[in-house]
């Protein structure tokens, strides 16, 4: 059983329990669901190993503060869920990130990216389109709330890309722009080298 602390009302701490549940289920780590629901670290590793029945990973949680610079497809992923929890959030909001606001924009990332970039074949080697793990997604949003990163939209093709603050302008380049004009240049070569148009398709980008 689980112990009810003191001066928590009961129906808010089954809601908090329901809620940290819920974190478990789509893989948050412990110390993150320690962070969003306030409730102690014996209590979120318990619910996490009754769902996936084990100890989570160990190790450090994402902190690369460089991800979305390492490739275009990082990039574009990172833009992507970042402009679907800027629009559900007020920009002037400073407060500490909310569970409910994690998995709503978590749940539009994953079916925007399991309809448009399965679609396109711009990622094919991940389960259901998505290389933004929610864990990572909970570091980008305490990148994006202590000014480490912001939204700059494309002057090209208009649309918001995120962009880390500390790199220089050139390294603030749109992750669509870039997908699209590699995937042109697939497509080029392939058309000099003679190859039929499905291996030009197939051929991925690199995400490393």
């Amino acid at each position: 059983m689980y112990r009810l602390p003191t001066e928590t009302k009961l129906p808010d701490y089954l809601h908090t329990l329901s809620m940290a549940n819920q974190l478990v289920l789509l893989g948050v780590r412990p110390p993150i669901i320690q962070h969003l629901c306030g409730i102690g670290r014996k209590v979120a590793i318990r619910l996490y190993k009754e769902a996936h029945h084990g100890s989570s990973k160990s190790g450090l949680l994402p902190y690369d503060s460089y991800w979305i610079s390492r490739s275009s497809l990082n990039a574009l992923h990172a833009s992507i869920f970042m402009g679907i929890f800027a629009d559900i959030t007020p920009l002037e909001c400073q407060n500490p990130v909310q569970a409910t606001r994690l998995m709503t924009a978590y749940a539009l990332y994953s079916e925007v990216v399991g309809r448009v970039i399965n679609h396109t074949r711009l990622d094919v080697s991940h389960d259901h389109g998505r290389l933004l793990d929610i864990n990572r997604a909970w570091h980008l949003i305490q990148q994006f709330n202590s000014r480490e990163s912001r939204l700059l939209q494309c002057g090209r093709c208009q649309s918001r890309h995120l962009v880390l603050n500390t790199l220089p302008k050139f390294y603030q380049r749109c992750p669509i722009c870039e997908v699209w004009a590699e995937k042109n240049s697939r497509r080029h070569k392939a058309a000099y080298l003679g190859w039929p148009p499905a291996q030009a398709m197939n051929a991925r980008i690199s995400t490393t």
